[in-house]
């Protein structure tokens, strides 16, 4: 079974013919480590599940490169701000291993929606599950310490240290390198 549809019933049934019309829509690709997905100042049109490696989105401030987040395999990935209402990025999407994704645009998630409700159920618990998320972790944030910050991610992606850069786990937490070593050693 695809591992896209196998991640889509995890949240609801969906009907064969459901089933059947992602398939034929979906795009699946290799993403090669360093592979850009996106880039700052385009439109979002995709909206990806990684079903396997890590991709990160980051953006460029003051001409220093900032990890946003970090996303393991089985996540949804897209730049959400430009995906949604359809604007140009302030971030980049890429791949930091060699990665599987499966996507689909947003108007043929439009589509999808209007004719299987079950589809529409699905967005609606990812959208819940992502900003519950982000305020879970964004919320306490800015008041935990740089060990707190660490063990906050570690809970949600277990083998991020394997997986991630450390310089850019480092600037995701907003710590620096030295500190993110020192974490870890302890």
């Amino acid at each position: 079974m695809n591992p896209f549809i196998s991640f889509i019933k995890q949240y609801t049934t969906i009907s064969s013919e459901a089933e059947e019309e992602i398939l034929q829509l979906i795009v699946s690709q290799n993403v090669a480590k360093g592979e850009v997905l996106l880039k700052e100042g385009k439109t979002c049109k995709r909206l990806y599940f990684l079903s396997e490696g890590t991709i990160r989105t980051f953006f460029y401030l003051k001409g220093r490169d900032i990890t946003y987040w970090i996303y393991p395999d089985n996540a949804i990935v897209t730049s959400w701000n430009s995906f949604l209402l359809k604007k140009p990025s302030s971030e980049y999407i890429e791949a930091t291993e060699d990665s599987v994704v499966h996507s689909l645009t947003y108007d043929q998630w439009q589509e999808l929606y209007q004719k299987y409700p079950a589809l529409e159920r699905f967005g609606r618990l990812i959208m819940e599950e992502s900003v519950a998320l982000l305020d879970d972790f964004y919320k306490g944030y800015y008041f935990m310490s740089a060990k707190e910050k660490f063990e906050l991610l570690t809970s949600v992606f277990t083998d991020v240290t394997q997986r991630a850069n450390l310089g850019h786990i480092a600037s995701m937490l907003g710590i620096s390198q030295e500190t993110l070593s020192r974490i870890r050693g302890k």
